[in-house]
C-alpha cells in the first residue's frame, strides 16, 4: 500500500473553499440541517478520531451545539464556517472539507483579501511578501501589531479553531497560518474590507508605524507580483553539508517527492558519511509534512541496525473496507476483517516496511552509528512526525526545535474517502486508516517535544538563519 502522509493540499483546499460567498444562496434550515447531519453519520461510521482524544459525551454536546446554530438563516458560506469547527472536533490534521467548484470563484475575483504574506516567528507575525502595489516603509520582515483595529493575538484567536490539527497541538497551527492562510482565513471571518490599516513594527524598533494597504484581488498572488526578493533556507532543500571534520547536515523537507529517488539519495549522502567518518549528523526535517509511507521507514533503516514494530497495529472502521476490500493495494497489505475492525497485515507494522515501492535494505556498513541530532517544528507532519516517533520510541537520537505538529502516537490518514454533502454539494476528505504508533505517551494528543526548544527567531529569519541549525552546532562543538 503506498500511503501519502502530507498536507501538500492544506493550502489549495484553504484557499479553494473560501472562494465562494453568495449572500444570496441562502439555502433553507432544513437543508442545512440535513448536510450537518449527514456529514455527522459519516464522520462516525468512516473516521476513527472523533472520539479519539475527547469522549463521546463531551464531543456530541459539541456537535449539538454547532447544530443549534443552524436554526437561523445564513449563507452556503457561513455554513461551511460551522462545518469547518466540525472538522476540527477530529482532532486530526488530514481531514478537510472544501465548498464545490461552482461556487469558488466571486470572492476571489472581489478585492476583498489583505495582499500580504506572513511567517509566525516565536509569537511575532511577519510579513514575507506584499502582492499589492508600493506602499513606503511596507518592507519584508515587518511585524504586524494590528489590522483594521484588531490586535493580532485577537485575530489570530478567532482563526486558529478554523485550523484542524492533530490531537491537542498549537505548533502546527502556528506553522499553518503562515503563507496565503492568513488572509484567506482573514477574509473568511471577517467578511469583506476594501483596505487594511496595519499598525507595523520594524526589528528593533519600538516605534510602531501607521500604513493603509488596499485590499487585492485573489488572483493578484502571483510571483510575478511579488514585491520583495525571495528568502532561501536550507531546511527547504534537499541537501549534504559537511559543516567540519566530524559534523555533517542532512535537510529531508519532504517524504513525497516525486521527482527524488529516494533509495538512491540515501546510500548517496550515506555513502560520504561513511567516507567523512562522521561523528555528529544533524537530519533536518522541521520542514517535512509528510508524503509517501516506506520513505520514513528506509531513512530509520539508515540509521539503526534494529527492526522495530513500529505500530501496534492499523487499522480501518467496516464501512470503508467493505467498500474497498478488493481492491489491489489491500489484497497486498492483507487487511482482514476482526471484530468491529478491520486491520492490516502484521507484516506491515515493522519498521522495515517500504509499501510497494520496492526498496532494499542497507548496506550494513553505511548504517550510522554516531551521534543523531533532529531538527523538528510545527510543520514536521504525518509521515515526517512518523519518523521523529520511531527515533524517539527507539531513543536513537536528540531532538532540537518545537513540539512536532504530528503527535507522538500516530495519527488517521492513509486511504480517504470523499463525501460530498447532498444539498450543498460541500465535499469532506476523510481519512479512513488509523495508524497506531507503537507506544505509551504520558501526555496523549501531542508530538514528539524537544529536547532542546529553539524557536526560528524574528532576527534569524531577517537574516536568512536556521536557528535550530545554529543551535545545534554550537551545542556540540561545547
Amino acid at each position: 500500500m503506498k500511503r501519502i502522509l502530507a498536507l501538500s493540499l492544506l493550502f489549495f483546499i484553504i484557499s479553494n473553499s473560501i472562494f465562494a460567498q453568495s449572500t444570496d444562496d441562502s439555502n433553507s434550515h432544513k437543508k442545512f440541517v440535513e448536510d450537518f447531519d449527514y456529514l455527522i453519520t459519516e464522520l462516525k461510521l468512516q473516521h476513527q478520531g472523533l472520539y479519539e482524544y475527547v469522549g463521546k459525551n463531551e464531543t456530541n454536546a459539541k456537535i449539538d451545539s454547532i447544530r443549534n446554530t443552524l436554526k437561523k438563516r445564513q449563507t452556503k458560506l457561513e455554513f461551511y464556517e460551522k462545518l469547518r469547527y466540525v472538522i476540527g472536533l477530529t482532532n486530526e490534521g488530514h481531514t478537510s472539507i472544501e465548498l464545490p467548484k461552482w461556487s469558488m470563484i466571486k470572492l476571489g475575483l472581489s478585492k476583498s483579501f489583505i495582499p500580504l504574506t506572513v511567517k509566525l516567528c516565536d509569537g511575532n507575525l511577519i510579513v514575507t511578501q506584499h502582492y499589492g502595489s508600493n506602499i513606503t516603509h511596507l518592507e519584508k520582515g515587518v511585524k504586524i501589531v494590528s489590522v483594521n483595529g484588531r490586535k493580532i493575538t485577537d485575530i489570530l484567536e478567532r482563526l486558529y479553531p478554523l485550523i484542524p490539527t492533530d490531537g491537542f497541538n498549537e505548533t502546527s497551527k502556528h506553522e499553518w497560518i503562515g503563507g496565503l492562510n492568513f488572509s484567506l482565513l482573514y477574509r473568511l471571518v471577517y467578511g469583506k474590507e476594501k483596505k487594511f490599516e496595519l499598525h507595523i513594527q520594524e526589528f528593533g524598533n519600538d516605534k510602531i508605524q501607521t500604513l493603509t494597504v488596499p485590499a487585492i484581488r485573489f488572483t493578484k498572488f502571483k510571483t510575478k507580483n511579488a514585491k520583495f526578493k525571495s528568502k532561501d533556507f536550507d531546511y527547504n532543500d534537499f541537501a549534504f553539508e559537511q559543516i567540519n571534520d566530524s559534523i555533517a547536515y542532512l535537510s529531508i523537507p519532504s517524504f513525497g517527492d516525486d521527482n527524488l529517488d529516494y533509495e538512491e539519495f540515501y546510500q548517496k549522502n550515506f555513502k560520504k558519511i561513511d567516507s567523512l567518518n562522521i561523528k555528529h549528523l544533524i537530519i533536518d526535517i522541521q520542514a517535512n509534512g509528510g508524503g509517501t509511507e516506506g520513505n520514513e521507514n528506509l531513512l530509520f533503516s539508515y540509521l539503526s541496525n534494529k527492526v522495530v514494530q513500529k505500530y501496534k497495529q492499523v487499522t480501518m472502521l467496516p464501512k470503508p473496507y467493505q467498500k474497498n476490500k478488493s481492491k489491489q493495494g489491500y489484497i497486498e497489505d492483507k487487511w482482514t476483517f476482526q471484530n468491529i475492525f478491520a486491520k492490516r497485515g502484521n507484516f506491515t507494522l515493522f519498521s522495515d516496511y517500504y509499501s510497494d515501492l520496492g526498496y532494499k535494505k542497507p548496506q550494513k556498513e553505511l548504517i550510522y552509528n554516531g551521534k543523531l541530532y533532529v531538527l523538528i517544528s510545527g510543520r514536521t507532519f504525518s509521515g515526517g512526525a512518523e519518523f521523529a516517533s520511531l527515533i524517539k520510541m527507539t531513543d536513537r537520537g536528540i531532538f532540537i526545535g518545537e513540539e512536532t505538529g504530528g503527535t507522538y502516537e500516530g495519527n488517521v490518514s492513509g486511504y480517504s474517502e470523499y463525501v460530498k454533502l447532498p444539498n450543498s454539494k460541500i465535499e469532506a476528505k476523510i481519512p479512513t486508516v488509523h495508524f497506531q504508533i507503537n507506544v505509551e505517551p504520558k501526555i496523549k494528543g501531542r508530538g514528539v517535544i524537544p529536547n532542546y526548544e529553539v524557536p526560528q527567531t524574528w532576527k534569524a529569519y531577517l537574516n536568512g538563519r536556521n536557528t535550530k541549525k545554529d543551535f545545534t552546532i554550537k551545542k556540540i562543538m561545547e
